[in-house]
């Protein structure tokens, strides 16, 4: 009978991370379609990092519920931290939104700009909810200074380091789950 209390524990460990890596390899994937989108269109990344905002945040609050609503005390406060957490980010994007449109700034600044703070954001996310979202944001901060500094050269940079990166989500997963 302890076998197979055991093997239930492994099991729901394992399903865990599969939720982990399913959400952070679209993260990655959401993201490289932005420094597409950035090398092709510049204009175009302001839009796309835009409504990349919410799409974040409610996967990283996906992840973060779904990883806690077993539990039988779910922590609220924990929470309405993590709403208001990305409610903030959403002003600092509205603030960025006034700036280009009084033309203080150019529609590809305020791309990476909103790329920073979604960075800065995830990362943040990462050390307080979820260490999956920590990577993310390192990467994403990645991202946002390979679009600024090498965009002529961004697929041949970024795509290995994307790959990499997931390659090594992988790698934690498979030994998260031997352990």
């Amino acid at each position: 009978m302890a076998g197979s209390n055991e093997e239930i524990v492994i099991k729901k460990h394992h399903h865990h991370w599969k939720m982990r890596l399913m959400v952070a390899i679209i993260m990655l994937g959401l993201s490289f379609v932005g420094l597409i989108i950035s090398d092709l269109w510049t204009n175009g990344a302001w839009d796309y990092w835009r409504w990349m905002v919410p799409i974040f945040a409610v996967l990283c609050l996906f992840l973060s519920w779904y990883l806690r609503h077993k539990q039988r005390v779910m922590s609220t406060t924990t929470i309405w931290h993590e709403l208001v957490q990305w409610f903030g980010l959403a002003l600092a994007v509205y603030l960025v939104s006034i700036f280009v449109s009084i033309g203080l700034m150019g529609r590809f600044e305020a791309g990476l700009i909103v790329l920073t703070l979604l960075a800065l954001n995830t990362f943040i996310t990462g050390i307080y909810v979820e260490p999956t979202f920590f990577v993310i944001g390192i990467l994403l901060g990645l991202f946002a200074a390979a679009a600024a500094v090498l965009a002529e050269y961004l697929y041949s940079v970024m795509l290995p380091i994307t790959i990499g990166v997931a390659v090594l989500l992988i790698w934690v997963a498979r030994k998260r789950r031997t352990v």
